[in-house]
């Protein structure tokens, strides 16, 4: 299991939170920090501008006022999902000549060669309009520790507008070229990138909920590496574990033997003793091995980046039985290429999807949209 930073790393996250937001931390005391954040950085985060926190209870009982930051607390949470939201990020801009950017004359034959509405008719195109989209790619070192430790190198991708796993759509986008597009405070690019488009802002999702899809994502394909490794593990152990086993019932055997036969009683008063201390051994070494050979997963975020691409947002009107439903799908200008529609369940792309109201328990908040086919067949 993944070890818990230590104090003085907290205290330094804070200090550097506070100067990429644009604000200042004032070190008081060795455990306690005086926070100044600007007003839309703290009104965004749900904090106030000014504030003390604590970083151990010792500090937080002796300084009045003073919020105590811990592992679970609530005002870490929001410290956190404000560093995650908050900083300079590298940024990578797809480069295209201005000749590509425009909608294909033959969009339409493209979206139906590529995603299938089940259950539906053909759906009609209703409007169309070319869009900056950001991609978000994590780097993620995931760490297998049990008698030895394994680590692998592992890359997700999230959509910050639908939130859609993009993860399978990194191989299309090998031969995308990428230019460094600077690195800056991330609320402020975001609006620079439709401004340079001419286009209306793209409604995007917070970084920190990007992060959290990602997390979802990771555990999820990090599962079946897991679970080969722990039976990797559980094989040695069991070896191990037999030959163990086998010592010490030889062990007790003799011990039991010798006991039967003496005739001495303060001797098999110290054999009695000594095969009841044999048996906790036995106990707590088998316990220690299988302990060792358990398999713990961590994982760390190595490096992360924007990639910024030129889409075709198509509005679809798709007809359902007597319902009339619509659904954006995304025309990827730097890939060439139709975008599997991100399901608003799972983040899984799927290019067969089916309207929610298939599903048998269809929550309210899913009315109107369309989901992948995992959760309704």
């Amino acid at each position: 299991m993944a070890a818990e930073p230590v104090t003085t790393d907290l205290k330094a996250y804070l200090i550097d939170l506070a100067a990429a937001a644009g604000g200042v931390a004032d070190a008081v005391d060795d455990d306690v920090l005086d926070l100044a954040l600007p007003e839309g950085a703290a009104t965004r985060a749900g904090l106030p501008e000014f504030f003390t926190v604590a970083l151990s209870r010792d500090a937080a009982d002796e300084t009045q006022g003073a919020e105590y930051v811990t592992y679970g607390s609530a005002i870490l949470d929001k410290l956190v999902g404000m560093g995650l939201d908050t900083g300079r990020a590298l940024r990578l801009r797809a480069a295209l000549p201005p000749t590509s950017m425009r909608v294909p004359p033959n969009l339409m034959q493209w979206i139906q060669d590529s995603v299938v509405f089940e259950k539906c008719r053909r759906p009609a195109l209703e409007s169309t309009a070319v869009e900056h989209h950001q991609q978000v790619v994590f780097n993620f070192v995931l760490s297998y520790v049990s008698d030895e430790k394994l680590t692998d190198d592992v890359m997700i991708a999230v959509d910050r507008h639908t939130l859609g796993d993009d993860t399978g759509l990194l191989d299309g986008q090998t031969k995308v070229y990428f230019a460094d597009a600077g690195t800056g405070r991330a609320d402020n690019a975001d609006a620079a990138d439709s401004q340079e488009l001419s286009c209306p802002q793209v409604i995007v999702h917070p970084y920190s909920e990007a992060a959290t899809v990602a997390e979802g994502i990771l555990a999820e394909s990090a599962l079946p590496q897991y679970i080969s490794y722990q039976r990797q593990a559980a094989l040695y152990c069991r070896q191990e574990l037999a030959k163990l086993l086998r010592y010490y019932h030889e062990t007790i055997e003799q011990l039991k033997s010798r006991e039967e036969t003496t005739t001495d009683g303060d001797r098999r008063e110290r054999l009695a003793a000594k095969i009841q201390a044999t048996l906790a051994e036995k106990e707590r070494r088998s316990m220690d091995l299988i302990e060792r050979y358990h398999v713990y997963a961590s994982a760390r975020l190595d490096s992360a980046a924007v990639r910024i691409m030129p889409k075709v947002r198509a509005r679809l009107q798709v007809q359902h039985m007597r319902e009339t439903l619509h659904q954006d799908v995304f025309y990827n200008l730097a890939s060439s290429s139709v975008e599997p529609i991100a399901c608003p369940i799972c983040h899984a792309r799927s290019a067969v999807v089916f309207p929610a109201s298939a599903m048998a328990d269809a929550p309210e908040h899913l009315e109107g949209q369309f989901v992948c086919p995992k959760h309704v067949v």
